[in-house]
């Protein structure tokens, strides 16, 4: 019920009031304006107690806005909970798998973003800004552990789709739970950036460096490091690689969880078996654990560059060991339908970027096999 009074200074006061409790109160210039505001509160009121449970479940930050605001449902003795997307990334977070280290602080990024913001209130608007903002943004570098510094690189489309996929999860979780129904991120498109060759080892170089890594501190090095060559496993993959993993009958390693969300199993050549035979052990530990935690890997990165830098390898990547199995299946005839079955590709359009080795090594040897049948 709203009760209108004319002010000593010539302005109205209109007083919300329900049951005898005081709900809201605002001045106007006019009596008319006055008259309205209340009218519009009154409604609201009505129309707030006139809900049922599912419909006041269901309410959005932006629709409790428009009826007056979270504070006139509290008076109404109405309570409303609203999941903070700081609640849902936390909550995300904790049954995570684990496989992909990043997604840390990709998820830290949003929540520097959306923190205390309900989930229900962010929009594709939001979203889409906050990605803009991060585009023009510089790529970050390690810079010891848990640190990183700004670099001069410019950040690529590919770094930004990658942000979004985090978040993107997080929101599907959601769904899943039936926080949300839809995904605010449907609607945002980031075109990739072209993936280029890829920087793969030659002869020497793969020779130098195993030599490099066997004379590493870390006595496990060769061994990761010949997987990853003969495998194609990322990094992500190798060392979240268990012993119950591995099956030495059939040399085959069975990975759970992969990057693109598939299990699938990899073959291990029998040249990286021997080597993973020398470490075997019973049960379900990792194959690559850390000294000062068995549960976690190994942290390599002080050795792997060591090793580069001893076998003068310059502008590699460990990631880069992977690409070197798939030129190395590809110049020595498999398909690159085959060699995107090995490595995990979901099609061959990401195996494409090794097509011209298969064309270049098939030239080369009809070259030598008909020259040296045509001179004979």
């Amino acid at each position: 019920m709203a009760t209108i009074r004319k002010l000593s200074n010539g302005k109205f006061r209109a007083d919300i009031r329900k049951n005898y409790t005081f709900i809201q109160a605002k001045t106007f210039l006019s009596k008319k304006q006055a008259e309205q505001w209340a009218a519009d509160i009154d409604a609201n009121i009505e129309a707030i107690l006139a809900m049922s449970p599912s419909k006041l479940k269901n309410l959005t930050p932006e629709t409790v806005n428009e009826m007056g605001g979270l504070d006139l449902f509290q008076k109404l003795g109405i309570e409303l909970e609203f999941l903070t997307f700081e609640d849902l990334a936390n909550e995300y977070m904790k049954q995570w798998s684990k496989k992909d280290p990043n997604q840390i602080p990709r998820t830290a990024y949003w929540l520097t973003v959306f923190g205390k913001c309900p989930i229900k209130a962010i929009t594709t608007s939001d979203i889409r800004k906050a990605l803009d903002h991060y585009a023009k943004g510089k790529c970050l570098k390690g810079d010891g552990a848990g640190k990183s510094s700004e670099t001069n690189k410019p950040r690529s489309s590919n770094t930004v789709l990658r942000l979004k996929a985090v978040l993107s999860s997080i929101f599907k979780y959601a769904i899943r739970r039936g926080y949300l129904k839809e995904n605010p991120l449907e609607g945002i498109f980031i075109d990739a950036t072209p993936n280029q060759i890829e920087r793969f080892l030659d002869d020497g170089e793969r020779k130098a460096l195993l030599s490099t890594c066997e004379e590493s501190t870390w006595d496990r090095l060769y061994l990761i490091v010949l997987m990853a060559i003969t495998t194609g496993m990322r990094k992500s993959e190798l060392i979240n690689l268990r012993w119950s993993d591995i099956n030495f009958d059939k040399g085959l390693a069975k990975l759970a969880t992969t990057k693109n969300g598939s299990p699938r199993i990899n073959p291990i050549p029998l040249l990286a078996l021997n080597e993973l035979k020398k470490y075997r052990q019973v049960g379900n530990s990792l194959i690559f654990p850390s000294p000062n935690d068995i549960e976690k890997p190994f942290d390599f990165r002080v050795q792997w560059k060591r090793a580069l830098q001893r076998a003068s390898i310059k502008k590699f990547r460990f990631h880069d060991l992977r690409h070197t199995a798939a030129s190395y299946l590809v110049m020595n005839g498999a398909s690159l339908h085959e060699t995107a079955e090995i490595l995990g590709h979901k099609s061959t359009q990401t195996t494409k970027r090794y097509a011209h080795l298969s064309t270049d090594h098939k030239s080369a040897l009809a070259e030598r096999v008909m020259s040296k049948v045509l001179n004979s």
